[in-house]
């Protein structure tokens, strides 16, 4: 099997494994009865669940992003997500659903009070009636009022991550995943001088470390830790909600795709091994 080979292979699994995961998003919200006096928590949850599902297929399907430069921004995006998510759905799910919405529509009208700052920094005169600003303000007052709108510029559950992990019972998650990655998202630097940086070769310079923009290979690990991170949605979605589902697991579905594919790759280096 030669290259061309394996990269078809590889694309059809992803392609498999994308209509698979949103077929698994689709059925959870249809099995889900919703109450229309607590629009709010189904609303949030449903988001929530589906951003973890778009983040994941966005991954599978630029494989020339599995390496260490780009993956982790996307894999602590998914971290921060299923905290959010757990944290929400740990205790008083539709109040704090609530304040989530709020919060994120405060930092919406923050964002258009910049904006209109900046227009009349530049001398324009009627800001109100700027297309752009009225379809922002639209979009809020569909949902509530600008007027009544209060802008938080604190953190939206009132703690910090790691409290709201501890609180939702999922501190180990957050110690072996958000913490890790937060280093790539921040470039802090026990992240760049690992990626960025090379010890120059001039033995005379003290060995210092001179700026890198390496290539890195595709490591499907940060494909299949995506596709984990979906899991762990779908099954905390399933516990708090006492949903029952048929669709086989995507996650199982890719695990064993990508268990035979590399069970049959190295079987023909085997024989190619023996043939010489």
């Amino acid at each position: 099997m030669n290259n061309e080979d394996i990269n078809n292979k590889i694309l059809g699994i992803l392609r498999e494994y994308t209509e698979s995961v949103r077929s698994e998003l689709k059925e959870r919200w249809d099995a889900w009865d919703v109450e229309m006096s607590q629009i709010e928590k189904h609303e949030v949850v449903g988001a929530l669940m589906a951003r973890q599902v778009t983040l994941a297929t966005q991954l599978a399907s630029s494989p020339s992003i599995w390496n260490g430069h780009i993956a982790p921004l996307i894999l602590r995006a998914m971290v921060d997500n299923y905290i959010n998510l757990a944290w929400i759905f740990h205790k008083d799910t539709l109040n704090r659903a609530k304040k989530f919405i709020e919060y994120g529509l405060g930092q919406e009208k923050l964002v258009i009070e910049h904006r209109k700052q900046e227009m009349v920094n530049q001398g324009v005169k009627d800001v109100d009636n700027d297309p752009l600003i009225k379809t922002l303000e639209g979009w809020i007052n569909s949902q509530r009022y600008t007027f009544l709108t209060t802008v938080d510029i604190g953190q939206w559950a009132e703690m910090d991550t790691r409290k709201m992990a501890d609180e939702a019972d999922c501190l180990d998650f957050y110690r072996y995943a958000y913490t890790p990655f937060s280093a790539n998202v921040h470039s802090i630097w026990n992240h760049v001088s690992k990626y960025n940086l090379r010890h120059c070769k001039n033995p005379l310079h003290r060995l210092h470390q001179i700026p890198l923009d390496p290539d890195l290979p595709s490591d499907i690990d940060y494909l299949f830790r995506a596709a984990k991170y979906v899991e762990k949605v779908f099954k905390l979605f399933d516990e708090k909600t006492k949903t029952k589902v048929k669709e086989i697991s995507s996650f199982e579905k890719l695990s064993e795709e990508l268990d035979l594919l590399g069970n049959e790759i190295a079987k023909e280096e085997d024989i190619e091994n023996v043939s010489h």
